[in-house]
């Protein structure tokens, strides 16, 4: 039996406000020392091999410190997950956030940017990178120009990357909300913006 305040892997959300309660709980939890994520049965093992029920779509950072499962205190099969460095979000994410809102169907999407994001960073102060990594900065580095300090730039990306998945074709048919967060790697919070009416 799962608590009241932790998505079961045979449950359907389709209230994004209810998604949004889930990794707020969660967050709540693994603040607070409490986290309950690694506790799976066999009997979840069994119904999540009969497919998945995400509640949530997350697109945020590779960053080793940043797994959102472990901040969120989410169990195998409540997150649907998208990692790349900087959350940058080009062809290959943006396709796999239609996947999130077409084939898997979760109601919210929430794009998390972190404290200390070496890729926003890099691309913020003009750091020079060759090869696949440079084109992740490329993608950055217009995106952050002019603003006033690194922090500042983590979070203007957020906000970038949140209106690009809002203006999709796909995540707009779907009716999915889609909000952008922040998680600070020193106190384990995430803050997220304004969420939509």
């Amino acid at each position: 039996m799962v608590a009241a305040d932790i998505h079961g892997p045979d449950e359907r959300v389709t209230d994004w406000r209810a998604s949004l309660g889930y990794l707020r709980d969660g967050n709540r939890r693994y603040c607070d020392g409490r986290g309950t994520a690694v506790h799976i049965t066999s009997a979840d093992r069994y119904v999540m091999k009969l497919g998945q029920m995400p509640f949530a779509t997350v697109v945020t950072c590779s960053d080793s410190r940043v797994s959102p499962e472990v901040y969120f205190d989410q169990r195998l099969g409540d997150i649907f997950v998208i990692r790349n460095a900087g959350n940058v979000v080009g062809e290959v994410a943006m396709g796999t956030v239609e996947f999130g809102a077409e084939v898997v169907g979760t109601p919210l999407f929430v794009v998390v940017g972190h404290s200390d994001c070496r890729a926003v960073m890099g691309a913020y102060s003009g750091a020079a990178y060759g090869g696949n990594l440079g084109k992740v900065m490329e993608r950055i580095r217009p995106v952050v120009a002019g603003c006033g300090c690194a922090d500042e730039a983590i979070h203007v990306h957020v906000d970038y990357v949140v209106n690009q998945i809002k203006s999709n074709d796909v995540v707009k048919r779907a009716g999915a909300a889609v909000v952008g967060a922040y998680y600070n790697i020193e106190s384990g919070e995430v803050s997220f913006s304004p969420v939509p009416l």
